[in-house]
C-alpha cells in the first residue's frame, strides 16, 4: 500500500478534548479532524471541503506520537457573553516539543498527490489548532508499507470498544499509558440546500493514544519497514 509520510514538529501544542469545558484536557496526539483541518488549511480548500473529506472517508490517516517533551499549562482568557462579565479564565494543557509521524491514504489518488504538494510547499502557514500553535512540516515522501505480520501497534487507534495489552518500550522514558477520549469523527454541517449550519455531531469513537508504549491490539495494521512503525488507519 502506498502513502504518503511526513513529520510535524510543535513548540506548545493543544488538542482540547471536546467534553471537557470549564478545564482544557488535551489529547496527546492530534485527532483526525486537526490533522485533515490542516491539510485543506494550507491547501486553501473551503469548510465544505473539509466536512466532505471527513464524513465521506476520503482520507485515511495514521499518527505515531514519535516524542513529547513533557507538559504545562497556561491560564486564557476568553471573550464571555455572561451578563456582567465580558471576559473568563480557563486553564489549558500544553504538550511541549510534540513530534509526530503522519501518514496519508486514500482512495482518490488526485487528492493525495495534492495534500502531498501542498505539505511540501504549503499555501498558508501551518498550525495545529490554534493560529498561534504553528507546526514545522519536514520529510514529506511517498512509502509502500507492508501488512502488519503481529498484533502490535504503535499508532494511534480509534474504535468503540477494545481489550488490548499494554507493553512498556524503555521504563527510563517518559511514558504515557493508553488513553481512552471520546471524539466527535463524523458531523451535518450543512443543511440539504448547502447552506452552513450549526454543526451536528454525526458519530464519535474513542481515540487511544499513548507514548512510549506498544499495544497488542485485534485490528488490521501495517508495517513502515524504515521506520520500523506498525500503524492503524482510520
Amino acid at each position: 500500500m502506498e502513502v504518503v509520510r511526513f513529520e510535524l514538529e510543535g513548540v506548545l501544542n493543544s488538542f482540547r478534548v471536546p467534553y471537557f469545558k470549564k478545564y482544557h484536557k488535551t489529547f496527546l496526539a492530534p485527532p483526525k479532524t486537526t490533522i485533515i483541518g490542516l491539510l485543506c488549511n494550507i491547501s486553501l480548500k473551503t469548510q465544505k471541503d473539509f466536512f466532505e473529506i471527513l464524513n465521506n472517508d476520503f482520507l485515511q490517516i495514521s499518527v505515531v506520537i514519535d516524542e513529547i517533551k513533557g507538559k504545562a499549562k497556561d491560564l486564557w482568557r476568553f471573550k464571555t457573553l455572561k451578563k456582567g462579565r465580558d471576559s473568563s479564565i480557563i486553564r489549558r494543557d500544553k504538550l511541549f516539543l510534540p513530534k509526530y509521524t503522519i501518514y496519508l491514504y486514500s482512495d482518490n489518488k488526485e487528492l493525495l498527490q495534492e495534500f502531498e504538494a501542498n505539505l511540501i510547499s504549503p499555501r498558508s502557514i501551518p498550525s495545529l489548532g490554534l493560529d498561534d500553535e504553528l507546526v514545522i512540516i519536514k520529510n514529506v515522501k511517498k512509502v509502500k508499507l507492508k501488512d502488519n505480520s503481529t498484533k502490535i501497534v504503535d499508532s494511534v487507534f480509534m474504535n468503540k470498544e477494545l481489550e488490548y495489552k499494554v507493553f512498556v518500550k524503555d521504563k527510563n522514558k517518559f511514558i504515557e499509558i493508553p488513553t481512552l477520549n471520546l471524539v466527535p469523527t463524523k458531523f451535518i454541517a450543512f443543511d440539504k440546500k448547502g447552506k452552513r449550519i450549526s454543526k451536528q455531531k454525526q458519530e464519535e469513537l474513542f481515540q487511544v493514544e499513548f507514548l512510549n508504549c506498544e499495544v497488542e491490539v485485534d485490528l488490521k495494521s501495517f508495517l513502515d519497514e524504515e521506520k520500523n512503525y506498525r500503524l492503524v488507519f482510520y
